[in-house]
């Protein structure tokens, strides 16, 4: 019986230590499962995270380049802007693919396919811009509408008016400009009145130029004609009125009359110079060439000095 009862005791206490082994080895496994876990799911919340954050900005350039074609399409003319604004607001890895889905998704795919023959054929007209040679005899219009030929021919008439009409716009004010000046049948203030015309036919291209230069402008054609002195004042008290603020208005008069002040100086000076070389040629019979130069030098630093010390 002793044999039998010590037999079963040792039975149960390897039953027992095989119970407790087995419970240490899934503890330790539970616990070492727990610890990389966290890794785990770490790894997984960081690789969403980037899908989320590379959908997040090819969404927000997506919605930028809508934008900047919207702009384009209201206030066509500038495609060198549209470039450069592109560029500056695409941060995905391949802009040009992202501007072709914009393209591809803008609603009015009429002026979206213009947009795309004109990209497309940029590279060709800035070719044959740098292998172009113009003669220095053509006038400026000349000159200009040789240009815009060759960006019709290579671009297409459509895609040369979205890529530069800004340019042609403000080329035709400029010309016109040019054409009021030249026409000697005006009078001041029929040219000023063309002027005037000429800013309300072109409204872009005056909106480009700050009221100084309107006025300069305008003070360049009234200097064509020759008017008596009262009446070229009132006219540009007008045009001040016209174009300049009150502060304006009193920089210009105090510059003008700076630039008066400065006329009356060099006019008195040549008249003094020349009383001077009507004083000094009887002295070149009676003296030597050099002394006749060393008195001349002498006489004229003296003038110089007293007339602008």
């Amino acid at each position: 019986m002793n044999k039998r009862l010590l037999l079963t005791i040792v039975i149960v206490l390897l039953v027992l230590v095989g119970i407790v082994v087995w419970k240490s080895s899934a503890s330790s496994a539970a616990i070492q499962q727990s610890q990389t876990m966290p890794f785990s799911d770490d790894s997984t919340t960081h690789s969403t995270d980037g899908t989320m954050q590379n959908k997040t900005t090819d969404e927000l350039c997506q919605e930028s380049l809508l934008r900047q074609l919207q702009v384009l399409q209201k206030q066509p003319g500038n495609i060198t802007q549209f470039l450069n604004d592109f560029k500056a607001n695409c941060h995905v890895q391949d802009c040009n693919a992202a501007l072709a889905k914009a393209l591809a998704n803008y609603p009015d795919q009429e002026f979206a396919h213009l947009v795309e023959n004109l990209l497309k054929r940029m590279p060709q007209y800035e070719q044959h811009m740098q292998s172009t040679v113009l003669s220095t005899s053509l006038s400026p219009q000349e000159r200009f509408n040789a240009l815009w030929k060759l960006r019709e021919q290579t671009l297409g008439k459509a895609e040369a008016m979205l890529g530069f009409g800004q340019e042609r716009n403000y080329a035709n004010y400029k010309f016109a400009y040019a054409e009021i000046k030249q026409n000697r049948n005006l009078n001041a203030e029929q040219r000023l009145k063309a002027f005037e015309e000429l800013q309300r036919r072109y409204p872009d291209a005056t909106q480009q130029q700050s009221k100084i230069g309107l006025y300069e402008q305008s003070i360049e054609l009234l200097n064509q004609n020759h008017n008596n002195p009262a009446e070229t004042e009132h006219l540009k008290q007008i045009l001040q009125q016209r174009y300049l603020t009150e502060q304006e208005r009193q920089d210009i008069q105090r510059r003008d009359q700076r630039e008066i002040q400065q006329q009356q100086q060099v006019n008195q000076y040549q008249q003094a110079l020349q009383q001077l070389q009507q004083d000094m040629q009887p002295l070149k019979n009676q003296l030597s060439e050099a002394e006749w130069q060393q008195q001349y030098q002498q006489r004229l630093e003296t003038l110089r000095s007293s007339m602008f010390p």
